[in-house]
């Protein structure tokens, strides 16, 4: 039976989810300034080609290849709180540096890729810790909600973050757009400092043990659960594609297609609002089709609809962007929010944090790769093939995930 002290402790820690939500929703919000803007600042600024743009991408995604398993198990050492507190407060710091640097003349292009990769070396044990929080933080019966709402935070960040940062590069310019960034990072801060939960590090005694011996555990885990294998190539092959996507279609629209920022933002804000249908749908979808089948019947079948991207025109041949992200995103939300769920309930409390970290390496390290993939199709056929090409690839990603038996699921068990 659950005692009043209980209840307390779960109402303590389901507000603190709660700051934890608005804090990283905010940040990332505001994180997409520098999405727009640092394309924008190398292109038309510095002077970089279409491959130096993507090395851009690339370069904020090499630390997930380098840091994410030995973060698994470091990111333990400290309590949670304390660990993205830090996190943020560099990424805030590092931020800063580049309009700093533009307003004493002298920014130069490795200062971008600089930036990106040392604000995402703070991201890899920010997003580790993040993402085991809602196990520690809310009950089993609440989990999927409590993943539905993360979502919604990543999916209002892609759906308005490109347009409020594509009018303030219109304002301020892109050297000083970075700012916002900053003040994303500053909210997250005081969201944390404003939570009562004391949740302890999870890895205080296993020091002994050592990273390797850690990892390992956690590695023999994941390869013996083939499901989980599975949902990992699928969103490995997802975050590869997502990567060349947005290493592309800032310069297609902008060149090739002759969009204004503003507009180019709100473009790009249409991937938001199909993952913010997405992520608030999700759990009707859940509740209709099973947990297990919400993973992959959703993204399979929308998929297609991303086809429309690299068709689009200027004038009336917009809304071909629209629609098409519209679509595609709702169904690859779903199957995000699906994928985190089925890692959650598959996985023991205690192997949780390295779990995610496994996953992560696979799956975010395939982000650096999709970078220097999409600088190379850019290069060599230009941004509308290339972006072709890119979405093509993007439709095997759900039917992957479903290679393995959670095909024949209809929901996911939990392990005790």
């Amino acid at each position: 039976m659950s005692g009043p002290a209980t209840l307390a402790t779960e109402s303590v820690r389901e507000r603190d989810f709660r700051l934890l939500w608005i804090g990283s929703g905010i940040s990332q919000l505001c994180g997409m300034s520098t999405v727009v803007a640092f394309p924008l600042l190398a292109a038309q600024t510095l002077g970089a080609s279409v491959g130096e743009v993507g090395l851009i991408t690339a370069a904020g995604y090499l630390p997930w290849l380098i840091l994410t398993l030995p973060a698994g198990v470091y990111s333990g050492r400290l309590p949670p709180r304390t660990m993205m507190l830090l996190a943020d407060l560099g990424r805030a710091l590092i931020v800063t540096m580049v309009p700093v640097l533009a307003a004493t003349g002298h920014l130069a292009l490795w200062h971008l890729y600089m930036s990106n990769v040392l604000v995402s070396c703070a991201t890899v044990f920010y997003e580790i810790v993040y993402l085991s929080m809602p196990p520690r933080m809310l009950p089993k019966d609440k989990l999927v909600h409590g993943n539905i709402r993360l979502q919604i935070a990543r999916a209002v960040s892609l759906a308005f973050g490109p347009t409020l940062a594509g009018f303030t590069v219109q304002l301020l310019g892109p050297e000083h757009a970075p700012l916002l960034n900053s003040a994303g990072f500053a909210a997250s801060v005081t969201c944390n400092l404003l939570m009562r939960s004391r949740i302890e590090a999870t890895s205080s005694t296993s020091g002994a043990k050592g990273m390797w011996a850690e990892l390992s555990e956690a590695v023999r885990f994941v390869t013996r659960r083939p499901v989980i294998l599975a949902s990992i190539a699928g969103s490995a092959v997802g975050n590869c594609c997502f990567a060349a996507y947005e290493a592309l279609v800032v310069i297609f629209l902008a060149d090739d297609v002759g969009v204004a920022p503003g507009t180019l933002g709100m473009l790009l804000g249409s991937v938001g609002i199909g993952g913010l249908i997405g992520a608030f749908s999700a759990g009707r979808v859940s509740r209709r089709l099973g947990t297990a089948r919400a993973v992959w019947i959703p993204a399979a079948v929308l998929a297609p609809a991303g086809l429309l991207l690299p068709m689009t025109r200027p004038g009336s041949g917009l809304l071909l962007f629209f629609s098409g992200a519209l679509l595609f995103h709702a169904g690859f939300s779903v199957f995000t929010v699906g994928q985190a769920t089925l890692v959650q309930l598959l996985t023991p409390p205690d192997l949780l944090q390295r779990t995610v970290a496994c996953v992560r390496f696979i799956s975010r390290g395939m982000l650096f790769f999709g970078g220097l993939v999409g600088g190379g199709l850019g290069t060599l056929f230009g941004p509308r093939v290339g972006l072709a090409i890119v979405m093509f690839l993007w439709l095997s990603a759900p039917l992957i995930t479903a290679s393995s038996r959670l095909r024949y699921w209809r929901d996911i068990p939990t392990v005790e």
